[in-house]
């Protein structure tokens, strides 16, 4: 079984999870999709005389610093990257009409919608915080790697349609590969970024916008 796969702490909060399995399902990621991720990032490492080589998607390799254009090791990237977690997570800024797509599709489109973000356990709180504070009272579960598995988890009892929304292309092909019927929307909110990545063709909607994503799930939604 899948859930024998997951991560202890993301299985116990997937199953604390109060889903209404006959409403149609949207899952999404948080990150670069309705929070403005390396944005905020950016602000924290050039404080600290570091710079994101944005020539390539990756993390590792690409967090250079300043003076010298040479790429920090591996272990540091890590480093910044729990610490940028631990004090600036309730600060990221949001995407622009992430909160007002995101409100109408839970209600007037009806749709049951949760949060499936890679970040350390210990700051899902904090994230919480973040979304209740614009409005957002939605589920978040907090993951690691690929989240297929985790989906597979969340979804096993799903009567209705189900979505996915991910920046990662692998994300979206490892529920691709784990649920079957799952309907994939690919989103990258960041513009350099999105210049760097390729869609699979697995995607149903490659989407510029959340007006293009709640286009899509209203037009879904009467099918």
């Amino acid at each position: 079984m899948a859930s024998t796969s997951l991560d202890k702490e993301v299985l116990s909060q997937i199953e604390n999870l109060n889903i209404n399995h006959d409403a149609p399902l949207l899952i999404s990621d948080a990150d670069e999709v309705i929070l403005n991720f390396v944005e905020s990032f950016e602000i924290y490492l050039n404080n600290l005389g570091l710079y994101y080589d944005l020539s390539s998607y990756a993390l590792f390799g690409n967090i250079k610093k300043i003076k010298e254009d040479v790429a920090i090791e591996n272990d540091e990237v890590i480093k910044h990257l729990s610490e940028f977690y631990n004090l600036h997570t309730e600060k990221i800024s949001f995407v622009n009409d992430s909160i007002k797509y995101l409100s109408k599709i839970k209600n007037t489109l009806k749709y049951q919608i949760i949060i499936l973000s890679n970040l350390p356990h210990h700051n899902r709180k904090k994230r919480e915080i973040s979304f209740k504070n614009n409005g957002l009272d939605f589920p978040i579960i907090s993951n690691s790697g690929l989240k297929g598995r985790a989906i597979k988890e969340i979804a096993k009892k799903q009567k209705n349609k189900i979505f996915f929304i991910d920046d990662i292309s692998a994300n979206l092909l490892s529920a691709y590969n784990e649920v079957d019927g799952i309907k994939l929307i690919h989103y990258i909110s960041d513009k350099r970024l999105k210049k760097l990545a390729t869609t699979p063709q697995e995607v149903d909607l490659k989407a510029n916008d959340w007006g293009e994503i709640y286009n899509y799930l209203e037009d879904e939604t009467r099918r």
